[in-house]
């Protein structure tokens, strides 16, 4: 084998190992980047889940024991009152 050849292969080779560096430098990079983000977004998905539920329920519940008379008594009387003893 020639000088030329087997510097051929030896720079092939030496590009293809910085290629592969490369691709396992995004692939860690991404890793690095995408992995504290993960717990962070279904921690925030479950809270979400959590209050849309709750406030169902809050909803639910609210209508179920919701009075239809009002517990503010009324005055049964019309117009103004002269007299104030009327009201006592």
């Amino acid at each position: 084998m020639s000088a030329r050849g087997n510097m051929a292969g030896e720079t092939k080779t030496q590009g293809e190992a910085r290629a592969f560096m490369g691709n396992l430098i995004a692939v860690l990079g991404l890793l690095f980047i995408g992995y504290p983000l993960a717990p962070a977004t279904i921690r925030t998905t479950l809270v979400a889940w959590t209050l849309i539920v709750v406030t169902l329920a809050h909803f639910i519940v609210g209508r179920l024991f919701q009075t239809t008379r009002s517990a503010v008594p009324l005055r049964t009387g019309h117009g103004r009152a002269t007299n104030r003893a009327t009201f006592r």
